[in-house]
C-alpha cells in the first residue's frame, strides 16, 4: 500500500522572501496521484511534453509495474493485467482504464486533463475496431459551439460543425478513418462533452462537468443486446426527472425518483435528455434489461459528483470495487433493494476492497474520501477520477502556503524566527476555521470546466475535514 506521502502532492512550499523565516527548501516532486481497478490494460494520454508516469501494483506483488514518459497527444498502452493499481505523474494527464484495446464493447465519455467531461480541448481515445457499424462518437455542445474533431497522428481533419447549445454531432462514418486513433477535440467557441460509445456501460456527466447534478445529455444505443439501460440515480432527495427524446422531441418518462433509488428506461438507439428538479446522477449500464454477470466497468458518480465522495449509488452487474485515498476510512456498503450489509470495514490511503455482491444497485459511504467502480468480467473501459483529486490537492497547496505565510508573519511580529517544526506542523482547529471557506472556493474553482467564463459559479465542492486535509498535505 502506498503511504500518504505518495498519495499527497509532495511540494514543499517556499516562503516569499521578503518576509524572515527559514530557508527555503528544495522543492520535491509532484505527484498527481489516483488508484484504479482494470481488467486488463490502461492507457495513459497526455496532455503535455515530458509528463512522467509511474503505475504502480496495489495488489499481489507491490512496486513499480510500468514507468515512462508521455508527450502531447500521446496515447500510450499499458498491459497491467487485471488488479488494482496506483497512477502517478508529475503533470497532468488522463487514464483511460479497463479493455478499451484488447475488448471493444465499451462505452465511455471523455475527460480533459483537469479531470473535467467538459472542455473547450480534449483528447478521446476510440477502440481499435467497429464490428457492427452502430458505433458513434457523440459530442454535445453545451453552448453555442464551434467544433473541429481531428485525428492529429494521421493528420486529418474529420468534422466541423457549429452547433447551438443542447445539439449534438454523431461521428459514424468519419470513424474509419480514425479507429484505435486518439481524436483531439477543439472548439474556438464554447465547450462540449464527448462520448465514445461502442457499448453501454458508462457514467454520464452532468452539464456542468462533473458527473452529478440536473441537466444530462447521451446517446443510449443498441450494442450489445439490440438495447440499453438508461438509469437515473437520486442519491439522497426525492427528484422530479423528465427524460426526452432529442429528434422525436417525445417525452419518455415524467415522474418523481425516490431518494436513495432508480429509475430505469429501457432504450434502443436514443439521443435523450435528462432534467431533474435537484441533483441526480445518470449511468447507462445493464440494470433491467440484463441482469448479473453483464461485461462492463464503470466509476460511480458520487453524491457531489466529483467521482472522489463520500457516498455513492452505484449499479452493478456482479462486482464492486472501493478505493479509499485516505487513513481511517470506515466504509460501508448496503444493498438498496434487500437494505442488507455487504461489507462493514476500514481501509487505509491507497487501499482497495474488491466485493462480489451480485447484481443490482448498491450504497457506498465512508467516513472520508473514495472511489467506487461497479462492473463485471473482463471488458469495459471508463476514465479515471483523476481529476478530482487533482483539484483538491492544488487547493490544498495554496491554502497551506497561505497559512504557512502567516505563521512567518507572526513569529516575526514576536521577535523570533519561525522553526522548521513550526513552519510545517499540521493545520490546527483555528487556521482550519479561517481558511475552510478559502479551500472550498479555491476547490470549487478548479472544477469549473476549462473554457467557461470566470464570471461563472464554480461547481459544488464537498466539504473535507480537518484531519482530510492535513493528510493530503502530510509530505509538506
Amino acid at each position: 500500500m502506498p503511504s500518504t506521502s505518495l498519495v499527497a502532492l509532495a511540494v514543499a512550499l517556499a516562503v516569499a522572501p521578503a518576509v524572515a523565516g527559514p530557508a527555503p527548501t528544495q522543492p520535491k516532486p509532484k505527484l498527481y496521484t489516483t488508484y484504479f481497478y482494470t481488467a486488463g490494460e490502461a492507457i495513459v494520454q497526455g496532455y503535455e511534453a515530458d509528463t512522467h508516469v509511474r503505475i504502480i501494483s496495489l495488489n499481489g506483488k507491490k512496486g513499480t509495474l510500468w514507468e515512462g514518459t508521455v508527450h502531447r497527444g500521446d496515447a500510450t498502452v499499458v498491459k497491467t493485467g487485471m488488479g488494482a493499481f496506483g497512477f502517478l505523474s508529475d503533470k497532468k494527464a488522463s487514464i483511460l482504464v479497463g479493455t478499451p484495446q484488447s475488448c471493444t464493447c465499451v462505452g465511455y465519455f471523455g475527460k480533459d486533463e483537469t479531470g473535467s467531461f467538459r472542455s473547450n480541448h480534449m483528447f478521446l481515445q476510440t477502440p481499435p475496431a467497429a464490428s457492427t457499424g452502430k458505433e458513434k462518437v457523440v459530442v454535445w455542445a453545451m453552448e453555442d459551439l464551434d467544433l473541429e474533431v481531428r485525428a492529429p497522428r494521421k493528420e486529418k481533419l474529420l468534422k466541423k460543425a457549429t452547433l447551438k447549445k443542447g445539439e449534438f454531432v454523431a461521428l459514424t462514418s468519419e470513424l474509419n478513418e480514425a479507429i484505435g486513433a486518439t481524436l483531439e477535440l477543439v472548439a474556438s467557441k464554447g465547450t462540449f462533452t464527448a462520448q465514445a460509445y461502442w457499448d453501454e456501460g458508462f457514467t454520464v456527466p452532468a452539464d456542468n462537468g462533473t458527473a452529478g447534478g440536473r441537466s444530462f445529455h447521451t446517446y443510449v444505443g443498441t450494442i450489445t443486446n439490440g438495447v440499453n439501460d438508461l438509469n437515473v440515480l437520486a442519491p439522497r432527495l426525492d427528484a422530479k426527472v423528465t427524460v426526452t427524446d432529442l429528434v422525436a422531441k417525445k417525452v419518455l418518462f415524467k415522474g418523481v425518483v425516490k431518494g436513495g433509488g432508480a429509475k430505469t428506461l429501457t432504450l434502443a438507439d436514443k439521443f435523450v435528455s435528462v432534467e431533474s428538479d435537484v441533483s441526480v446522477n445518470v449511468v447507462v449500464a445493464a440494470l433491467e434489461h440484463e441482469k448479473t454477470g453483464y461485461a462492463e466497468h464503470h466509476f460511480a458518480a458520487g453524491l457531489e459528483g466529483t467521482q472522489i465522495d463520500n457516498e455513492f449509488l452505484v449499479t452493478t452487474s456482479g462486482e464492486l470495487w472501493v478505493f479509499s485515498y485516505y487513513d481511517g476510512n470506515e466504509v460501508t456498503v448496503k444493498d438498496t433493494t434487500s437494505g442488507a450489509l455487504v461489507f462493514s470495514g476500514k481501509l487505509g490511503a491507497g487501499q482497495v476492497k474488491g466485493l462480489t455482491p451480485g447484481h443490482g444497485l448498491f450504497q457506498v459511504r465512508g467516513s472520508r474520501g473514495l472511489s467506487t467502480m461497479g462492473g463485471a468480467s473482463s471488458c469495459g473501459a471508463d476514465y479515471s477520477p483523476a481529476g478530482g483529486l487533482f483539484a483538491i490537492d492544488e487547493a490544498v497547496l495554496e491554502v497551506v502556503a497561505q497559512i504557512r505565510e502567516e505563521r512567518v508573519r507572526e513569529a516575526a511580529a514576536q521577535g523570533r524566527t519561525l522553526t522548521t517544526g513550526e513552519l510545517n506542523a499540521p493545520v490546527n482547529d483555528t487556521e482550519w476555521k479561517k481558511h475552510q471557506k478559502t479551500f472550498q472556493d479555491a476547490y470549487g474553482q478548479k472544477l469549473r470546466p476549462r473554457g467557461v467564463a470566470a464570471e461563472a459559479a464554480p461547481a459544488s465542492a464537498a466539504p473535507m475535514s480537518l484531519d482530510e486535509f492535513n493528510q493530503r498535505s502530510a509530505a509538506h
